[in-house]
């Protein structure tokens, strides 16, 4: 085996998972970088290689597995030093290093404030328990990954709302809401830099500020970033549907730089499968808040996910979320099949659902999304709207279906980054990235839009 260059400089970074994930990269690259490391893309030219894992499902767990065990071949070749951080590591602890020998140091969530210790070989292992003393200054100089234009805002980690089916708790700790003023802070930084909208996130948004304000407080939180001069779109993440409450809502309403986007994972509807999913709400309720959100904030877009193949989940059950995705028509829905993960109240349940019945429930579901998503994306054509611009269209990008005739791509604030469909855009002039365009919708397919910039 080759010995690692300590003088080698460069990180190669990998980063699995979800946007929280990403967070926690960007905030390690920063303090790397301030250490004098810098990033490459390219694996071979790099001295030290991160990979950020995931843990939350074992469909995750595999994925990580499998990129770190072809790096530990690779690194046989190259002679980099492999650092491995994040959920997968938290869950499996030093086992993972016994499965795969070849990993030089293990940083779980709560020890990123250890991330130069391991990249530079003083420290081997830092997982410690679920008690997170981040400070301040670990988000506030991070490196934006994301963009050009936008980017996440962390505002709180962990959660307090212990879902059957949920390893996050166990993994992420309890719900831990950041000072107002520290995210203020932040996002002033993110402004400065170029930033125009910021995506707030969480494990739960709406209850930003229970902990440390004894209420919920993201309204109050809400109206501070909007006051900020330069910061032109703010959207909600991962607000849950039983915390969303009249004041959140109204505040939304009134507050022009709040984007009228929403996502609400629902999980399902069934009330007995609500219950045994410990979600603390019911589908009167759903339906209820679905009802009041379209009559007090007119256009607004709802996302949900739903969790299909729950322990238990009768066909009488599947018959009535199918029923509800066709008379609500929510604008955007992800489907995932349950999965049975080890250490959850869930996988101790009776009546598991096989995994064939589990994919033909979630292919029936995003069938019907589908043919939801393109009746109101054909109902979008001759509007005009704001996009922000995220890219070039350009042929051979695997990130971005290519859409002939258009030169640009980007998003309204009807499609959160990353997850929702783009905005191919064609235009007579030059566009810059990050900047915001009025553009008239000219063509839809079934979850992305063609349009042409009219300003």
């Amino acid at each position: 085996m080759i010995t690692p260059n300590k003088a080698n400089k460069n990180i190669h970074i990998i980063s699995l998972g979800c946007p929280k994930n990403r967070i926690d990269t960007e905030a390690m690259m920063g303090r790397l970088s301030a250490k004098g490391y810098g990033f490459t893309n390219d694996v071979s030219s790099a001295g030290v290689v991160i990979v950020n894992t995931c843990g939350f499902l074992q469909e995750a767990l595999e994925e990580g597995l499998g990129e770190i065990s072809a790096l530990a071949v690779l690194k046989g070749k190259l002679g980099f030093r492999l650092v491995v951080t994040g959920c997968m590591v938290q869950r499996m602890g030093r086992s993972l290093k016994k499965e795969i020998p070849e990993i030089d140091a293990l940083v779980g969530v709560h020890g990123y404030d250890n991330i130069l210790a391991a990249v530079e070989g003083v420290k081997e292992n830092s997982i410690p328990a679920n008690v997170c003393n981040h400070a301040a200054k670990f988000y506030q100089n991070r490196l934006v990954s994301t963009g050009p234009g936008w980017a996440y805002l962390r505002i709180a980690d962990g959660c307090d709302n212990r879902c059957s089916y949920c390893l996050i708790p166990s993994i992420r700790g309890r719900f831990r809401s950041r000072p107002m003023p520290e995210i203020v802070r932040e996002a002033k930084i993110l402004v400065s830099r170029g930033i125009r909208e910021v995506n707030l996130i969480a494990q739960d948004t709406t209850a930003y500020g229970t902990d440390i304000y004894g209420r919920r407080s993201l309204p109050r939180l809400l109206k501070s970033l909007c006051r900020i001069e330069g910061l032109e779109w703010i959207r909600i993440l991962y607000t849950h549907p039983a915390h969303l409450d009249d004041e959140l809502i109204e505040t939304v309403a009134r507050e022009k730089k709040i984007v009228k986007y929403l996502d609400i994972p629902l999980q399902h509807v069934s009330d007995r499968l609500l219950s045994k999913m410990g979600r603390k709400v019911t589908k009167q309720k759903i339906v209820e808040l679905i009802h009041k959100l379209r009559t007090e904030i007119p256009g607004i877009i709802l996302r949900t996910t739903f969790i299909v193949g729950f322990p238990g989940e009768a066909e009488a059950d599947f018959g009535e979320l199918q029923d509800f995705a066709g008379e609500m028509k929510l604008d955007r829905v992800g489907v995932f099949a349950y999965s049975n993960e080890p250490g959850t109240r869930s996988a101790k349940f009776t009546g598991q659902v096989s995994e064939k019945v589990k994919s033909r429930r979630l292919d029936f579901l995003m069938r019907l999304q589908r043919k939801i998503s393109t009746g109101k994306n054909r109902s979008r054509v001759g509007q005009t709207v704001s996009v922000i611009i995220e890219g070039r269209a350009a042929k051979g990008d695997k990130d971005v279906p290519f859409k002939p005739g258009y030169q640009y791509y980007g998003r309204s604030y009807a499609e959160a980054p990353e997850i929702d469909g783009k905005i191919y855009i064609r235009s007579s002039h030059p566009l810059i990235l990050g900047r915001i365009y009025q553009a008239a919708i000219e063509l839809a397919w079934a979850y992305d839009l063609g349009g042409i910039i009219v300003k």
